[in-house]
């Protein structure tokens, strides 16, 4: 059987059949990061694991063999996870799409599924998605070890002031002065990131525009599927749907 790894807590990312009758789910686990697992004969009817591949909801997986391609051997449903909702689900796909364009597979990141699980929850909550959405983003870069200075300015080590505007500049920080070519941002939004504080509208579209700035770096040109579906939704909708990349409410 070969290596053997069992009930790890997990969610699917995403799934993709596989051959005839099999599915390739990429996972999230605490214990093991991101990976690719082969469950053979899930497509079928009569597979008891079916059921259980759908985004959001915990899951026990457990899988054999090494390499890029382990297959999976058990998959047990977790707690009972309750629908997220439209929104919520819109939100819960961009994270998700942001783990699987971000993280390398096999990579333990035990700390930013746990903050996946507290998006979860707080998107089930209720809570504000623009500023649930900007903590994991926050934590997802760190997490990369994209060093995110929020709290004090990075050429004279003072504190961040709420009533300044800093130049932000990527690898770097924010500087209390104005540089052409560079996002400004208030000391106000730099420090509800820092502290995860409730956000009004401008800071909320200030923090959007700073973590997706950055995000953006990482993703070295690459265009998120779910922010292309944001703006087609938007072109035949006139009311404006938080989580979309391009809105300020609650955006991608």
């Amino acid at each position: 059987m070969g290596h053997l790894v069992e009930h790890q807590l997990g969610y699917l990312l995403h799934r993709y059949p596989y051959k005839e009758s099999s599915l390739l789910v990429d996972m999230f686990t605490r214990g093991h990061g991101r990976l690719m697992l082969v469950a053979k004969g899930s497509r079928r009817k009569q597979s008891r694991s079916r059921g259980h591949f759908m985004p959001f909801k915990p899951l026990s997986v457990s899988w054999s063999g090494r390499g890029n391609l382990p297959t999976l051997t058990a998959v047990e449903g977790g707690r009972i996870f309750p629908d997220l909702g439209r929104l919520g689900r819109s939100c819960g796909y961009y994270a998700n799409e942001l783990l699987m364009q971000l993280l390398h597979r096999q990579d333990s990141h035990e700390g930013l599924f746990d903050r996946y699980e507290d998006m979860l929850v707080a998107l089930l909550r209720g809570d504000d998605p623009s500023r649930v959405l900007r903590v994991f983003e926050k934590h997802l870069l760190q997490e990369m070890g994209f060093g995110l200075i929020l709290d004090r300015d990075v050429e004279s080590g003072e504190e961040i002031r709420e009533h300044e505007h800093y130049s932000y500049i990527p690898q770097k920080g924010p500087v209390l002065s104005a540089l052409p070519g560079h996002l400004v941002i208030s000391g106000k939004a730099l420090i509800a990131l820092q502290e995860e504080l409730p956000m009004m509208t401008d800071v909320k579209r200030e923090s959007r525009l700073l973590t997706r700035m950055l995000i953006d770096m990482q993703l070295n040109g690459k265009e998120l599927r779910t922010r292309r579906v944001a703006r087609s939704m938007k072109r035949f909708r006139n009311s404006r749907v938080p989580c979309s990349g391009d809105m300020p409410s609650g955006d991608r």
